[in-house]
């Protein structure tokens, strides 16, 4: 199944050097359209109650793979257009006996089951009861986030499992990590780790997650790392009103060469993950490869927007379950 973004936004520009509210650039009356070209069917995007600028087509309007539609948003005297074609499809795989150095020896890396989700049960993620009867929970693979050595270092890090695809039919691929289980709570765990991310079954203190002083109920599935390494790479945790930690759910990132090493960066929980990748088309690909990282504002991505500036696109994903366990 392919998708054309998310929301689209309409809205209007404004120089770098006006302090103006961002707020105030969202157009909510503007028409915008969507015509799949082969066929002249033409969609509406209409505007989404209570977001200002956004709009978004029907629910029932399925996109298909390998179509090439035309965006058209009119507004006043200001019109815009561009065009997308949707990737045919992203295929990819856990591969066996795949290997990967740790600590100079060579090592490995488990595999996991690919072929145990479909898109259209992301529908039903407000329904659990539903969706539990869709899921074959002998299909999930157990995935063991390990603590230390090289499996927390960087992003060569020893991954928990790899993926693998075709390179030359696909150009980026958008990754995301979705723990289902991030809400989870229970009393705050043993602490059994030394200084260093080493077991050390001496250890008898209890992790003070929300740094109370008492052991108390916390987000019982993230990972809670305070070592240096992992501060440095990512960061100090969010926390709520009640002191509780939480990382960024769900988390994203995109790269465009295989393999692609699932390690440790790419999880913040414990627990059932949704993980999909994401084929991109053309003009996501040139977008991103203009400043990627947003370092310079006066070098703007090359846009595939006629008559104004941003992004219009499409992928095609794949997805599946994965259960990331403890390290016993």
């Amino acid at each position: 199944m392919g998708t054309i973004g998310d929301t689209c936004y309409v809205s209007l520009s404004s120089s770098i050097e006006n302090q103006v509210e961002i707020d105030s650039l969202y157009i909510s009356d503007a028409t915008v359209t969507i015509t799949r070209l082969s066929t002249s069917d033409v969609y509406e995007a209409a505007p989404v109650p209570g977001r200002k600028g956004r709009y978004l087509t029907h629910d029932s309007i399925i996109f298909q793979p390998g179509e090439t539609y035309s965006l058209y948003a009119k507004w006043n005297q200001y019109e815009v257009t561009a065009e997308t074609t949707i990737p045919d499809g992203m295929d990819f795989y856990s591969p066996e006996n795949e290997t990967y150095f740790c600590n100079g020896e060579e090592m490995i890396v488990p595999s996991v089951t690919t072929d145990n989700f479909e898109l259209e049960w992301l529908n039903y993620m407000n329904q659990p009861d539903t969706l539990i009867h869709l899921i074959d929970p002998f299909s999930i693979s157990n995935a063991i986030y390990k603590n230390g050595g090289c499996y927390t270092e960087s992003f060569a890090s020893f991954p928990l499992f790899m993926l693998n695809f075709e390179a030359d039919n696909y150009g980026a691929i958008k990754v995301m990590t979705l723990a289902l289980e991030a809400n989870n709570r229970d009393l705050e765990p043993f602490d059994d780790l030394d200084e260093n991310g080493q077991y050390d079954e001496s250890i008898d203190t209890f992790l003070d997650y929300n740094r109370n002083g008492t052991r108390d109920s916390s987000f019982s599935n993230i990972i809670y790392d305070t070592t240096l390494v992992y501060r440095l790479w990512k960061g100090e945790y969010f926390r709520d009103d009640r002191g509780d930690p939480y990382r960024v759910n769900p988390f994203f990132w995109q790269m465009s060469q295989p393999p692609l090493p699932m390690n440790w960066l790419y999880f913040n929980y414990y627990g059932l993950h949704i993980i999909m990748l994401e084929a991109t088309d053309d003009a996501y690909y040139n977008y991103y490869s203009g400043d990627p990282a947003g370092q310079n504002i006066y070098v703007l991505p090359e846009s595939n927007i006629i008559g104004g500036y941003g992004l219009f696109s499409s992928t095609n994903a794949k997805a599946f379950l994965v259960n990331i366990i403890r390290e016993e």
